[in-house]
């Protein structure tokens, strides 16, 4: 058993999607039966944002959004936090961030700042039980040369 399949017990080693091994302590297991969503485009997002049709969550630091900013409508829960965090009662979420945390069945789409820590945040929340969650391949990079709109945070929460 990978590293991976330690931290989220819900992945195996026999399907598509490629996970490197983390160590060479760990067996190689060269993929898991988690299916992944497709990914989703600056298009496509923007169209689903506009709509209110899912959730944007920004995985970056708070420091990084209030420097480049941040794509509208995103909600920031870093990913360095996120196991915890997406573990909170509902309550506890609401409080915290400001918004109704989402169901495990919601549409949601992560990002950050080029899509590494995005891909990492979806298979985190993927491993928990949430099952319908993209990545915004580019991230925030690809919006800002597609032209998409950015604002800046009023403080770093």
């Amino acid at each position: 058993m990978t590293g991976l399949l330690r931290i989220f017990p819900r992945l195996s080693c026999n399907s598509r999607y490629v996970v490197p091994s983390l160590s060479s302590q760990f067996p190689r297991c060269s993929s898991t039966d988690i299916s992944l969503p497709p990914d989703i485009d600056f298009f496509e997002l923007q169209k689903k944002l506009e709509a209110d049709e899912i959730t944007l969550i920004d995985v970056r630091l708070p420091k990084e959004r209030l420097e480049e900013g941040m794509i509208p409508k995103s909600k920031n829960i870093v990913l360095e936090a996120l196991g915890p965090i997406i573990m909170f009662p509902e309550e506890k979420f609401a409080r915290r961030f400001g918004f109704k945390k989402p169901a495990l069945d919601d549409p949601l789409v992560v990002s950050c700042l080029g899509g590494v820590r995005g891909r990492t945040a979806q298979l985190a929340m993927m491993g928990v039980g949430y099952k319908n969650v993209r990545l915004y391949v580019g991230s925030f990079e690809d919006w800002v040369e597609k032209g998409g709109p950015v604002v800046y945070p009023e403080s770093n929460s």
